[in-house]
């Protein structure tokens, strides 16, 4: 029985809200549903400041919450490093939402950022922890924002083009055979890679995290893409 190509999945919505909350001091930034921010509360820590992790409802309520002190951010660091930490955080966490599990999914991964901050040698093995605890849908919707966000969705299509062939290539097709046999003709092959290329940037991403799994989904990407993969402050301006 011949298997379909990878299931044609459009854009991810876009968010409902995004922007800065809170002041200048102690900023707040919200990505999607998820809000990052911090609190000043010297005496459950006089050297750093609060974190506080949303996740709000469909009504903007929050339905889940994580905080603690946060190590990374000291009080005497600059209100810039202050806006890029929580911003990056949120951008991090953004795509959580489409975890039945929630913010406790999050938790390895916002305890390593919390400590050791955002510095792009930091966010790599936090993307990494996020991608072990998260759906398979989850990691692909974050991957696909990554992509649209440094290279446009019409760059990043074509890139990913390429990228969708090769893998074809040298993974046998992963799951999936064409025809009777596992050995496609050339034509087939071809039909095959181009229905999922036309399916766009959102079912290219679907497929490379199907075929090398959702935790090695990004760092395959990071070697055949010059990119680094994760939310970094030069992305956003932060």
């Amino acid at each position: 029985m011949r298997n379909e190509p990878m299931l044609r999945r459009g854009s991810p919505p876009a968010p409902p809200t995004d922007g800065w909350l809170g002041t200048r001091e102690l900023p707040g930034y919200r990505a999607g549903h998820v809000i990052a921010k911090l609190n000043d509360l010297p005496e459950v820590d006089p050297h750093h400041l609060y974190f506080d992790l949303l996740l709000l409802d469909a009504r903007g309520y929050t339905e889940d919450n994580y905080s603690g002190p946060c190590v990374a951010v000291a009080r005497h660091d600059p209100l810039e490093a202050r806006s890029r930490f929580v911003r990056v955080v949120a951008e991090l966490a953004r795509h959580v939402r489409d975890d039945a599990r929630g913010l406790s999914v999050l938790g390895r991964a916002v305890a390593f950022v919390r400590e050791c901050g955002v510095a792009i040698d930091r966010l790599i093995p936090a993307a990494q922890l996020l991608d072990e605890a998260c759906s398979e849908r989850t990691v692909s919707d974050s991957l696909y924002h990554l992509l649209e966000l440094s290279l446009g969705e019409a760059q990043a299509s074509r890139e990913m083009g390429r990228v969708v062939g090769d893998l074809a290539r040298n993974s046998e097709f992963g799951e999936f055979h064409l025809g009777d046999t596992d050995v496609p003709t050339a034509q087939a092959f071809d039909d095959w890679v181009r229905a999922i290329n036309e399916g766009g940037l959102a079912a290219q991403v679907a497929y490379i995290v199907h075929t090398v799994g959702k935790t090695r989904a990004r760092q395959y990407l990071r070697e055949v893409i010059p990119l680094e993969m994760v939310p970094k402050p030069d992305i956003f301006g932060a």
